[in-house]
């Protein structure tokens, strides 16, 4: 099975926690090889750590940088980490880097040698104190500037993908980056609230949709009012510090100020943030100058490895690529 490597599920109201559905992601994924590790201090001293892969050619490049979702594994376990990783000589040339998440844990293999996430899994202690989006907003913005001080071979432009979590990133790295080219983003939903969201996914059974819906709000307020790394809500790597940099952001907000063209990918069954927020994301995104494309995938569940087929998934990233590679941006505005 393609792992949903986005948003954990909601044990107790929407099934069984994710933890337990991470198994048999190829060990080739976890196997990705990067040309160059890099260490960035942040501010406080604490290293980031940057992987890069660049292409053979010897001109400048622009700079993709992927980003993916939450769960509190290493980003290069990411398939679509490996699958870019085949694809940088391609005839739109360019480098890639993937800034790590903090604290990573190495999940253990099964007997079959693929990846295999149980329910004793365990996120860090250095991931449960750092991980929140406006931290990891931060971290993408401090990695850019250290390669665009000593990274020669980059031409200043930038690419972004992000996925899930990693697209809510992506949203605001690209918003925040000037010389950013193009973005894409996955699973993103972007035009309702977290918050909105959630009642819409949690308190979806009609029999008790008011009751469900003050009792999630109340817990949501708890989560607003004490935004702690140490209490945890709906998974163990979505602690309080980590939902209240989520609950109330509406990526609309900034998207709709972009220079660059966005692209917008969501699975028409994505059971982790409803398609409804992407199609509001849409209609929000209309009028605002930005060169904007909407993707709704029928059938597709959260990620692009969810589409029907294999090899349906395999056309999706091609396209994601070609379309990232293929524009011209407005960096220079």
């Amino acid at each position: 099975m393609k792992p949903n490597t986005g948003m954990p599920a909601f044990p107790g109201r929407m099934g069984a926690l994710l933890l337990s559905l991470f198994v048999g992601l190829p060990a080739a994924a976890a196997n990705a090889v990067f040309q160059d590790l890099l260490t960035v201090p942040r501010v406080d001293g604490s290293l980031l750590v940057v992987h890069v892969q660049r292409p053979s050619t010897t001109g400048k490049v622009p700079l993709l940088v992927y980003i993916d979702g939450s769960l509190c594994i290493p980003s290069t376990y990411n398939e679509s980490v490996a699958w870019l990783l085949e694809k940088s000589d391609g005839a739109h040339p360019f480098a890639l880097a993937v800034i790590e998440k903090p604290g990573p844990t190495i999940p253990a293999l099964n007997a079959e040698g693929n990846i295999e996430i149980g329910p004793d899994f365990q996120c860090s202690a250095e991931f449960r104190q750092r991980y929140s989006i406006d931290q990891r907003v931060i971290d993408h913005l401090r990695a850019l500037q250290h390669l665009n001080r000593h990274a020669s071979w980059w031409n200043g432009e930038l690419l972004v993908w992000g996925f899930s979590d990693g697209a809510r990133i992506g949203a605001q790295l690209a918003a925040y980056y000037p010389q950013t080219k193009a973005v894409a983003l996955v699973g993103v939903g972007g035009g309702m609230r977290m918050a909105d969201s959630m009642e819409a996914m949690v308190c979806s059974a009609p029999a008790d949709t008011a009751a469900c819906r003050e009792s999630l709000r109340k817990e949501m307020d708890e989560i607003r009012a004490a935004p702690v790394p140490t209490r945890d809500w709906m998974g163990e790597s979505n602690t309080y510090a980590t939902w209240a940099s989520r609950l109330d952001a509406v990526e609309a907000n900034v998207l709709r100020d972009l220079k660059a063209p966005l692209l917008v990918v969501h699975g028409e069954h994505d059971g982790s943030v409803p398609v409804a927020s992407a199609r509001k994301l849409a209609e929000l995104m209309q009028g605002s100058g930005v060169v904007f494309r909407y993707r709704e995938i029928p059938g597709m569940r959260h990620s692009l490895w969810g589409a029907a087929t294999p090899q349906a998934s395999e056309a999706l990233h091609q396209e994601v690529l070609e379309w990232l590679t293929a524009q011209e941006g407005d960096s220079e505005r």
